[in-house]
């Protein structure tokens, strides 16, 4: 799962290569039975070089570390309404205006200037590590139950089909996970997202 953002008037900095409409149906998408193995590779070449050379056109990151961008913009940029922060926590169509999108590029900018960034990624990522290695003793525990389930009942069997009580303490274990370590970043991603919201025109978010 992840979160693919459209810019809705994206800068063009650069003319779309010809070969990006080629092989396009009556329906708009591609065509790949059509292309030969070399078409698709330059067609794969010439997509990435334009959305690099057009950062407003597309932006997309997985579930995990889209969750800490958009929750380091909504943390900093107080001119986001409630309801604008809850757009970025689903992916079903909703929009950031352009005005929201050209000052949320601004903020950003600017709290990179001022070390705050920096700061933020540092500070995340120490509790990111901490619960790392805190789910590596709670993965250890659940090894353990493991080994000891398969020696009493087997090879092939799950945890959701362990009998009592081991499946309550693989459970009970489990559920003392932290997601902390499940959801990664960096500055280099978040000012990505920053050239894409300069650049979108506003931005869908699907």
């Amino acid at each position: 799962m992840g979160f693919d953002l459209y810019g809705l008037k994206p800068t063009e900095n650069t003319e779309r290569p010809p070969i990006l409409s080629k092989f396009k149906d009556n329906d708009g998408w591609n065509n790949w039975k059509k292309m030969t193995e070399e078409d698709k590779d330059a067609y794969c070449k010439a997509d990435t070089a334009h959305q690099e050379e057009n950062p407003g056109i597309y932006f997309r990151a997985n579930v995990w570390w889209w969750r800490p961008i958009w929750m380091f913009v909504c943390y900093s940029c107080d001119f986001l309404s409630a309801k604008d922060c809850d757009k970025g926590g689903h992916n079903g169509g909703e929009t950031i205006s352009k005005t929201k999108s050209l000052r949320i590029a601004s903020r950003l900018r600017k709290l990179d200037k001022t070390g705050v960034i920096d700061a933020w990624v540092d500070e995340y990522m120490k509790k990111y590590e901490k619960a790392e290695k805190y789910n590596k003793t709670v993965q250890k525990r659940l090894d353990y139950l493991q080994d000891v389930v398969k020696v009493k009942f087997g090879d092939n069997i799950v945890p959701s089909d362990y009998p009592e009580p081991y499946k309550t303490q693989w459970n009970n274990i489990y559920d003392e996970k932290s997601w902390g370590s499940s959801y990664p970043t960096n500055k280099d991603v978040i000012m990505q997202f920053a050239d894409f919201c300069e650049q979108s025109g506003g931005f869908e978010i699907c």
